[in-house]
C-alpha cells in the first residue's frame, strides 16, 4: 500500500499548473460527479494493481467494485478532500484499506497526506503509526475539548448544538485525515451528522482511518453510541462520531453505554 500511495503522490505532484483539477469528467459509481483529480489518482491505483497482479478486488468511489476474483478487497478513496485539492487548500489524502467484506474485518489501513506527506498506517492487532511513530488517542478533559466536525450545506441542525458544547471546533474537509488527528491525540473527536442521508459518509472514505483510530485506542461509533460497521459497498452511508475517549460522546450528547 505504501508504494501505491507513493505513486499517487508522484502523479498528483507532476500535474501541470494549468491542469483543471475540478473538471467533472464522469459520474462515479456512487452517483456523484468525478473530478479530474479523482480520476487521475484512481487510474494510478487501478494501474498499479493490474501491473503488479496484486491479489485484490478493488472498491473505489469512482469505478465502483472491480471483481478480480480475489479473497481480499482494496477499499480506495483516491482523493479524500477533493474540494480542498481543487481549491488549493493544503489538506487532502489518499486512503487505502484491505479487508474482506466490511469495515470490521479490515486488516490494514493507510492514509497519506498528499500535501505534508505524513503517512498513517495500521495493521490489525499491531497498533497505529504516523511515519513509524506509535499513535495513541488522548484522555478527554472538558476544559481543553476540541471537536472536528462536518459543517456544510447538508449538516444537521443538531451539529451546531453539538459544536457549542465543546471548547473549540474546526471543520477541515477531509474525514480520513481528521480521524487520524483523533488517533494521534491532537483532538478529541470528529463528528458527522448529515440531515440528508445520501450525503453522509461511505465506507471508502473511512475504512482505513477507522482501523487506524481503533488501533490507536479510539472508537468509531454510530450516533447511538454503538460501534459502527459498514459493508464494502457504495450504497451504505452513515453518520458517525470518531472518538478518542468514549466520554466525549457524553459531552456531545449521545449515550456511550
Amino acid at each position: 500500500m505504501e508504494r501505491i500511495a507513493q505513486r499517487v503522490k508522484e502523479e498528483i505532484d507532476s500535474l501541470p499548473d494549468q491542469f483543471d483539477r475540478g473538471e467533472v469528467v464522469m459520474d462515479g459509481a456512487d452517483g456523484t460527479p468525478t473530478s479530474s483529480i479523482d480520476k487521475v489518482a484512481e487510474d494510478v491505483i487501478l494501474g498499479h494493481v493490474e501491473e503488479n497482479e496484486l491479489p485484490f478486488n478493488v472498491l473505489s468511489e469512482e469505478v465502483g467494485f472491480v471483481d478480480r476474483g480475489a479473497d481480499l478487497t482494496l477499499v480506495v478513496d483516491p482523493i479524500d478532500g477533493t474540494n480542498n485539492a481543487v481549491m488549493g487548500l493544503p489538506y487532502y489524502s489518499v486512503s487505502l484499506a484491505v479487508g474482506t467484506s466490511s469495515m470490521r474485518n479490515v486488516s490494514m489501513g493507510l492514509v497519506r497526506n498528499l500535501v505534508s506527506d505524513e503517512v498513517y498506517f495500521s495493521e490489525r492487532g499491531r497498533g497505529a503509526f504516523r511515519d513509524g511513530e506509535r499513535l495513541h488517542v488522548r484522555d478527554f478533559l472538558p476544559e481543553r475539548s476540541v471537536l472536528l466536525l462536518y459543517m456544510g450545506k447538508y449538516s444537521s441542525d443538531r451539529t451546531l448544538q453539538v459544536a457549542k458544547r465543546v471548547e473549540r471546533t474546526r471543520s477541515i474537509g477531509c474525514a480520513s485525515l481528521e480521524m487520524c488527528m483523533v488517533a494521534e491525540g491532537m483532538v478529541d473527536a470528529y463528528y458527522m451528522e448529515c440531515a440528508v442521508q445520501d450525503r453522509s459518509i461511505r465506507v471508502v472514505d473511512i475504512a482505513a482511518s477507522a482501523l487506524i483510530l481503533r488501533e490507536a485506542g479510539g472508537e468509531l461509533l454510530d450516533l447511538h453510541g454503538k460501534p459502527l460497521d459498514m459493508p464494502f459497498d457504495l450504497a451504505t452511508r452513515s453518520n458517525f462520531a470518531a472518538v478518542g475517549d468514549r466520554r466525549m460522546m457524553e459531552m456531545i450528547g449521545f449515550d456511550s453505554d
